[in-house]
């Protein structure tokens, strides 16, 4: 019997525990700093993720982890691509993978 509650009460330590755990890293996540940006054009859906052009506010080349907000949606930037020189294309648009959160 004493066994039975001790181990029910390591579980719930440990169910506490997780929980707070949780909470902390997804209140952290929420106060990232979100850029502002614009998607252009909207490449494909496909099972990784949203491939779009976007143009954003500022000069400050893209990083992996960005996040962005446009129309009420917030994106977070899994992968930038690299531009080859293409003269019609604005040194402030990028195709970014993104992943809606």
């Amino acid at each position: 019997m004493n066994l039975l509650l001790l181990s029910l009460f390591a579980l719930a330590l440990w169910l506490m525990f997780s929980l707070y755990r949780s909470h902390n890293r997804k209140k952290a996540e929420l106060l990232l700093p979100v850029r502002s940006a614009s998607i252009v054009k909207i490449h494909s859906y496909k099972s990784f993720g949203i491939i779009a052009t976007i143009r954003f506010k500022e000069e400050l080349t893209p990083q992996i982890g960005d996040r962005l907000h446009e129309e009420g949606n917030i994106y977070q930037i899994t992968g930038v691509v690299t531009p080859d020189p293409v003269p019609e294309q604005p040194k402030d648009t990028w195709d970014c993978r993104l992943v809606k959160i």
